[in-house]
């Protein structure tokens, strides 16, 4: 036997019991809970290894500079915060996933009631957990994340390797942990502060903005790098308090140089990771002599809450009979994401992602400062862009979240009635989502079309981006044959590499592309009611095909996919077996 498969005692046992199951949540299927989550982590791990190749000696190409001390340090410097601001997003976003494992919670405790165990073992256990998950990630984020500075390393040739090794893995490991164990004693001082109601309704906000917040910086990396001398200087009148600096201050102590800033941000640097992680221990402390008021004794949120009126989606609903079974699932849609915090965390997640996208792309093209027109220029860029761009996120946002199960034990009660109202319930979800998500994207960005372009200049370019927007929905909805939430879920069915292609593809090339040829077609009335009729036509086109197979094939309740993610290699490493999987034909002779 293993040495791993035998116990190890009370605090050990508890550990291995939390570690797998730091990421578990209803994002998995009852089947699949316990490794849902590690065919996610097959995925990235294929994407992981090579990028950290690439990023040990990275592909940085600079714009042209003079080739002067002054100039190259600056493009190092530049390098290592670009580095450092990747880093600390990817650690905010993995602690964000791991929201829920940070404290112990009220399942935790129900979920041992009837094992000898006490709370100070749960609290100590849970806390070892988020040590552990915090070396583990400083420890992946160490090895890849390297900048060489290829432009520096020769011509100024700088302290020995050791020198800047040691800088590389002081300024990352200390920031990771900072970034860590800054959203534990986030968390810990929501929970001793506020009031359970409040908790369970703010942390999904926070855990949102959050999001939003760090995969904002993780794209904004990529403009980092570019920074010039200039830019570098002005690192103290703007930059003084933002945590990526602080820890390329302490880089650029470390390998050698004396700059009174630097000196200053390393100081800071070494104070913000110490109070973090001292403010996470005294919260865990806090948490721990409270245990009984906030988790045991706490009544149950959602059955104090007063239930909202849903009234007003009974006009989607429609009259008769298929009516009454479309407004029971548009209330039943409503209520889940209402109640639900996994689904609400999903949809922000994807909503933070796209406000982070959308800003990104303004301040690496530079519309606020390169163009002449200044703010007005400004908005015409967002007026063209980001409808679409927003429109795709928020729809593959809403597919998600409706992917994943509510309460999966309970989708008996619509097997039961499936045959009876199959095709009022798909027609509810696709009222549900041109009413209450796509309609409502392009009304908000009208009136700052109309106020920039003009009012029928804006009217018709949202009608052709309502349109293109329905026709995205039909395409992301095209092979849906369930009801959502109520089918389990299997993560992992596609490569993160895969993921991330589709994605560059469709933001990058498809939506500007039409995006362009709306604005420009939106400047002519002949030229718009024509492409209005062909976008109309596509559109419907489109529907139709979607409506052939929604109510008439049995809805799905069981996601059956056994896809495992690979590197693409099986194929050739084992092409040669491949004639064992063929039945045998006549006069074959059998394998021996």
């Amino acid at each position: 036997m293993k040495w791993l498969d035998k116990t190890h005692g009370l605090h050990f046992e508890l550990v291995r019991h939390f570690l797998l199951r730091t990421f578990d949540s209803e994002m998995f299927s009852t089947a699949n809970r316990s490794g849902g989550w590690v065919r996610v982590a097959i995925s990235a791990l294929s994407m992981v290894i090579p990028a950290g190749m690439l990023l040990t000696d990275p592909p940085y190409y600079h714009e042209a500079i003079d080739p002067t001390p002054a100039n190259l340090r600056a493009v190092a410097i530049a390098d290592q915060l670009a580095v450092l601001t990747l880093v600390f997003s990817i650690t905010g976003i993995v602690a964000l996933l791991a929201w829920q494992s940070l404290f112990p919670t009220r399942r935790d405790y129900l979920a041992l009631a009837g094992l000898p165990v006490r709370s100070r073992d749960i609290f100590t256990a849970r806390f070892t957990t988020v040590v552990v998950l915090a070396g583990a990630l400083v420890l992946a984020m160490l090895p890849g994340f390297r900048p060489p500075h290829q432009y520096t390393v020769h011509v100024l040739g700088g302290p020995p390797a050791g020198i800047k090794a040691l800088a590389h893995i002081a300024s990352s490991g200390l920031g990771c942990l900072f970034v860590f164990f800054g959203i534990v004693a986030l968390q810990g001082l929501m929970l001793n502060l506020l009031p359970a109601r409040w908790f369970t309704r703010l942390s999904t906000w926070v855990q949102g903005v959050l999001m939003a917040v760090f995969f904002f910086g993780g794209l904004l990396s990529w403009a980092v790098v570019n920074w010039k001398q200039n830019m570098i200087a002005r690192l103290p009148e703007f930059a003084a308090f933002v945590p990526p600096i602080w820890f390329g201050g302490l880089h650029e102590t470390i390998v050698g140089n004396r700059d009174p800033f630097f000196a200053a941000m390393t100081t800071r640097a070494a104070a913000a990771t110490a109070g973090a992680i001292l403010l996470a221990v005294v919260t865990y402390a806090l948490a721990y002599t409270r245990y009984q008021a906030l988790l045991l004794q706490a009544q149950d949120v959602v059955s104090r809450r007063r239930a909202p009126s849903w009234r007003w989606l009974r006009p989607l609903a429609g009259a008769g009979e298929a009516g009454a079974r479309r407004e029971a699932i548009l209330e039943f849609l409503a209520q889940t994401l209402a109640r639900s915090r996994t689904h609400r965390l999903i949809i922000l997640g994807y909503f933070g992602a796209a406000v982070g996208l959308m800003l990104n792309s303004a301040l690496v093209v530079g519309v606020g400062t390169r163009f002449a027109g200044g703010w007005p220029s400004l908005l015409h860029f967002i007026c063209i862009y980001w409808p679409l761009e927003f429109s795709v996120i928020i729809l593959a946002g809403f597919r998600h979240a409706f992917s994943l199960p509510a309460d999966l034990p309970a989708n008996w009660l619509f097997r039961l009635t499936e045959s009876h109202g199959r095709a009022a319930w798909m027609s509810a979800l696709e009222r549900f989502m041109i009413a209450c998500v796509i309609v409502p994207i392009h009304l908000v960005m009208l009136p700052i079309a109309a106020s920039v372009l003009g009012l029928p200049v804006a009217v018709r370019m949202t009608v052709l981006e309502l349109l293109v927007s329905l026709t995205m929905f039909e395409a992301l909805f095209y092979s849906w044959q369930q009801l959502p939430f109520t089918c389990s879920y299997v993560p992992g069915k596609r490569t993160l590499v895969e993921v991330l292609g589709i994605w560059f593809a469709v933001l990058t090339i498809f939506v500007p592309f039409v995006a362009k040829i709306i604005a420009s077609m939106s400047e002519w009335n002949e030229l718009f009611f024509i492409f209005a009729i062909v976008f109309a036509m596509i559109w419907l086109w489109a529907r139709r095909l979607r409506l052939e197979g929604w109510g008439e094939a049995r809805l799905m309740f069981e996601d059956l996919s056994d896809t495992v993610p690979h590197l693409g290699t099986h194929e050739m490493s084992y092409h040669w077996l491949r004639h064992l999987d063929k039945p045998e034909q006549d006069g074959d002779l059998p394998v021996s």
